[in-house]
C-alpha cells in the first residue's frame, strides 16, 4: 500500500510540473532560416522546430503558427493579449513593452550594400548622406533611429524581396537585416548580391519568443524552464545540426 502511494505522488508530482497552459496566438514572419513558409505552406525553420520541443516538453499539442508580414505581427503582439511573436530580436528598447523567453539563437544585424559602389563605412554618421532600406517596425529601423540617423535617410518595406530590389535598383545605398536571409530572399527571386556584403554590423542581439505583456508571469516561466530543458536533448542538438549547415549554406 505505501509502495502504491509513492508511486501515486510521484505522478501527481510529474503530472503538476507543467500547468495548463491559456491559449496562445502564435505568430511568425517568413525568415529563413530562422522561421519561414515552406513550400506546403506550412511554418517551419529553426524557431518553429525549437517551439515544437517546447511544446513536447510542456505537454501541449502542436498550435497553428501564422506567417505574415513583420509590421503586422509586431502590431499584433502589442494590441492582442495572448500573442507570441518569433524570432524576435530582444533589445533594450523593446523590453519592458514585452515578456521575453530566451534565447533561439544569437542574430547580427547588418547593412549591406555594393563594395565598388561604396567604400567600407567607417562611422554611422556617414549614413546621414545616404538612403538606407529598413522592414518597417523591424529592429534594423529601431537601431538606426536608436543611433541618430533620420528618419528621411530610411526607406521602408514591408518585405526582404522589396528591400533588395530596392538596392538592386540604386534606390537606396544600403539595407539593413539579417545577412543570411537577405542572401536567401535573394536566392529565391533569382537576384544577384555578387558585388554586395556586409558593411557594417549594428548590433548582436538575442532572438527570443516575445509575448504580449499581458501573459501570466507563470506561463513565461514554464515557457523558460521548458526551453532550456529542451536545450539538454539530443533531439535539439540534432535540429541545431540543420540549422547551422543552412547558415552555412546562404
Amino acid at each position: 500500500m505505501r509502495r502504491f502511494l509513492l508511486v501515486l505522488s510521484l505522478y501527481w508530482v510529474c503530472g503538476q510540473s507543467y500547468a495548463e497552459l491559456p491559449k496562445l496566438s502564435y505568430l511568425s514572419e517568413d525568415a529563413y532560416p530562422i522561421n519561414y513558409r515552406s513550400n506546403n505552406g506550412q511554418a517551419s525553420g529553426f524557431s518553429v522546430e525549437l517551439l515544437k520541443l517546447i511544446w513536447q516538453q510542456l505537454g501541449e499539442p502542436e498550435h497553428s503558427v501564422k506567417i505574415m508580414p513583420w509590421d503586422r505581427a509586431y502590431y499584433l503582439l502589442g494590441q492582442k493579449p495572448n500573442t507570441v511573436l518569433f524570432a524576435t530580436v530582444h533589445t533594450p528598447k523593446r523590453d519592458p513593452y514585452f515578456k521575453w523567453v530566451c534565447a533561439i539563437d544569437n542574430v547580427n544585424i547588418v547593412l549591406m550594400g555594393n563594395n565598388k559602389r561604396h567604400p567600407k563605412l567607417s562611422s554611422l554618421k556617414q549614413l546621414n548622406h545616404l538612403k538606407i532600406g529598413v522592414l518597417r517596425a523591424d529592429v534594423g529601423e529601431q537601431i538606426l533611429l536608436n543611433n541618430g540617423i533620420e528618419d528621411e535617410n530610411l526607406m521602408f518595406s514591408d518585405s526582404y524581396r522589396h528591400l533588395i530590389k530596392l538596392l538592386l535598383a540604386k534606390r537606396v545605398d544600403f539595407i539593413a537585416g539579417s545577412e543570411q536571409t537577405i542572401r536567401h530572399a535573394a536566392k529565391q527571386n533569382n537576384y544577384s548580391l555578387k558585388h554586395y556584403e556586409v558593411s557594417w554590423v549594428l548590433q548582436e542581439q538575442e532572438l527570443c519568443y516575445a509575448f504580449n505583456n499581458a501573459v501570466d508571469d507563470a506561463v513565461i516561466g514554464q515557457f523558460q524552464r521548458a526551453l532550456e530543458e529542451v536545450k539538454q536533448g539530443s533531439a535539439f542538438k540534432q535540429i541545431l545540426t540543420r540549422y547551422q549547415q543552412q547558415k552555412l549554406n546562404h
